[in-house]
């Protein structure tokens, strides 16, 4: 195995977004007997080489500190090029899954071998099986990756699609059509339909846990009638699935996909809907001051939902964006609420962190002072329902939903870093709200 502190170290050096969701996997041999040719490396004589070579870039590099940025341009033109080296005797056409697997952290750290693998799975991609349907997701998502594009929605007309639903690519293909368009998806809608027909009880669980994907794109893809009836043939699968399941960790996540597979995303009534019922338990400024009780008495505002927690990062790191948008606009028509949930413990950022499990009173006054000190100006609420709101369909924080002045869900899915769109859609609904007003006058 290698060391946790080597691995990030040299993928950040590579590449923007270094985990892939797949490892790429290069085309399999014509006969399952097949083996590699006698000279060819074993897996684990591959990972030594990954092992070797992390560890030289790490006595190289693991020192180093805020290198600027010709100095990173040369570390990452070194890595590349010794990733190059470690690889050089191979031929990535011919290497078997398990060999793949095994230097696929060197064919990440470099471009040459990256675009090298880009060529064999999109030629494989053209073989009308699953392992061509497998190769062409892989294709598209290295595309993504490498700053290209490509057309997921095309993924839907591989000849192998419905096959390899049954695959892990199957399950990420519904992740990245979460864009697609309406209007694309609604072309291959008797598709999309029938793909309902994968999820029984007796379908692998990586299937029936993709489900929750596959009910945002039938949604947008079939009439009401139609996606209301998928979901319950979905639901039906994994409620089946639960009742034989035994692993905890299975049952957990099967337990997650059903609260969201009734939720008001999967059930299509989240955007253009009143806004899910949630139970405020706690509604707080910095100054210990609560604006409000429940998200009713805001009607009449613009309502910006942020869904966070102390220790997500990503979400603290957004803060100087939440406090530049509470900044520019009134308190009487934008409200902005940071949403989270009890999670046993506060990720302080200026202190050191506190543990809180089984102590909820603890836990909100730990909030409170992490409020203060990280100088959050707008208002910080505790909900009963899991900061990853099923109803909403939220796969990860932090998340942002804006609400218009009814209470009703208008638009969802984006990050409080995204100032533009953000900003886009408040000022829309605040136009909005002044040609109604001057239409009352007049």
């Amino acid at each position: 195995m290698l060391a946790l502190t080597v691995l990030p170290l040299v993928l950040a050096l590579v590449a923007d977004d270094p985990k892939p969701a797949a490892a790429p996997q290069a085309p399999a041999a014509k006969s399952a007997q097949t083996a590699p040719a006698a000279k060819s490396p074993t897996p684990e004589e591959l990972q030594q080489r990954v092992e070797k070579l992390f560890t030289a870039l790490q006595e190289k590099y693991g020192k180093l500190e805020n290198p600027t940025e010709a100095e990173m341009k040369k570390i990452q033109e070194d890595v590349a090029a010794q990733a190059d080296a470690a690889i050089a005797d191979l031929d990535l056409a011919k290497l078997s899954p398990e060999q793949m697997a095994a230097i696929e952290q060197l064919v990440q750290m470099s471009p040459k071998a990256r675009g090298a693998m880009q060529k064999i799975l999109a030629d494989k991609a053209k073989q009308p099986t699953v392992e061509g349907f497998k190769a062409a997701v892989q294709s598209a998502m290295l595309a993504d990756r490498e700053g290209g594009s490509t057309s997921t929605v095309a993924l839907l007309d591989h000849p192998a699609f419905i096959d390899g639903i049954a695959t892990e690519e199957g399950g990420m293909v519904f992740q990245m059509l979460a864009d697609a368009p309406a209007e694309e998806l609604a072309k291959r809608a008797a598709l999309i339909e029938k793909l309902a027909t994968r999820f029984t009880p007796d379908a692998p669980t990586a299937v029936i846990a993709s489900g929750e994907g596959y009910l945002k794109i039938a949604n947008k893809a079939l009439s009401k009638e139609k996606a209301t009836a998928v979901r319950a043939v979905v639901l039906a699968g994994v409620d089946a699935k639960l009742k034989t399941a035994t692993d905890p960790r299975e049952r957990k996540m099967l337990e997650r996909v059903a609260k969201v597979l009734n939720g008001a995303a999967a059930r299509g009534e989240l955007v253009g809907y009143p806004v899910p019922s949630m139970h405020y338990d706690w509604v707080k400024h910095a100054d210990g001051s609560t604006p409000w009780k429940d998200i009713s008495e805001l009607k009449g505002k613009v309502v910006v939902l942020d869904f966070w927690a102390t220790w997500c990062g990503p979400c603290v790191g957004s803060f100087p964006k939440v406090a530049e948008m509470r900044k520019n606009y009134p308190a009487d028509k934008v409200e902005i609420i940071g949403i989270t949930s009890i999670q046993g413990m506060v990720a302080h950022q200026k202190r050191d962190r506190v543990q809180c499990e089984g102590d909820t009173a603890k836990e909100k006054t730990e909030l409170l002072a992490f409020m203060k000190d990280m100088g959050v100006t707008w208002t910080v609420a505790l909900t009963e329902e899991d900061v990853f709101n099923p109803d909403f369909g939220i796969r990860g924080i932090p998340f942002v939903a804006i609400l218009d002045q009814d209470g009703k869900v208008y638009k969802v899915g984006m990050h409080p870093s995204n100032e533009d769109e953000i900003r886009k859609t408040i000022d829309e609904l605040l136009a909005k709200a002044e040609v109604r007003g001057a239409a009352k006058k007049g």
